[in-house]
């Protein structure tokens, strides 16, 4: 495992830039766990978050354009939210405020405006309310959803990041 850089960014959780070599060519792995778990334990595939671009390097160069997300976060991601959705405050009471059927989108906090027009991009998924109550079961994660924008990478309300940082670690043992 090479060095480690913190990102730079708005987002609420810090992220490391980690030079490793994968076969013979030197990629920039980004993820959220700390160096000092990382030399310890390793990369599981779940914690790398994305590559940077070949060519691209340090976290200065973490632009939507250079970076490419990796599929198996993605997937541990949405099945992190389907299982914990309902710990989340704030969607169990847009769920009561939607009162009868209907789906409340679960967004990133990244985005400009939130209670406006939401880009595609920041929109993480959707979650299906009965009678103002979430349904188990029904989260649907949102395809276009990206994982870094112009904004800054992805941000979670906070009971799903804690989890992520969670399950993230458990991944290490």
């Amino acid at each position: 495992m090479g060095t480690a850089e913190p990102s730079a960014g708005p987002s609420r959780r810090e992220l490391f830039v980690y030079e490793v070599y994968l076969g013979e060519r030197l990629r920039h792995l980004v993820s959220p766990l700390e160096p000092q778990d990382v030399a310890e334990h390793g990369l599981s595939p779940e914690a790398v978050v994305g590559l940077l671009a070949v060519g691209v390097d340090g976290p200065g160069a973490l632009q939507p354009d250079h970076f490419e997300e990796n599929p198996a976060f993605v997937r541990f991601l949405h099945e992190m939210i389907a299982d914990d959705i309902f710990v989340v405050h704030g969607l169990r009471e847009q769920a009561e405020e939607v009162g009868g059927h209907g789906w409340v989108d679960v967004l990133d906090a990244r985005t400009p405006d939130p209670a406006g027009d939401v880009p595609e991009h920041d929109v993480i998924g959707s979650v299906e309310v009965r009678d103002g109550v979430l349904v188990p079961m029904s989260y649907r994660p949102n395809e276009h959803h990206r994982l870094l924008t112009e904004h800054g990478f992805f941000q979670l309300p906070e009971e799903l990041e804690m989890s992520l940082l969670k399950r993230l670690h458990a991944t290490m043992c």
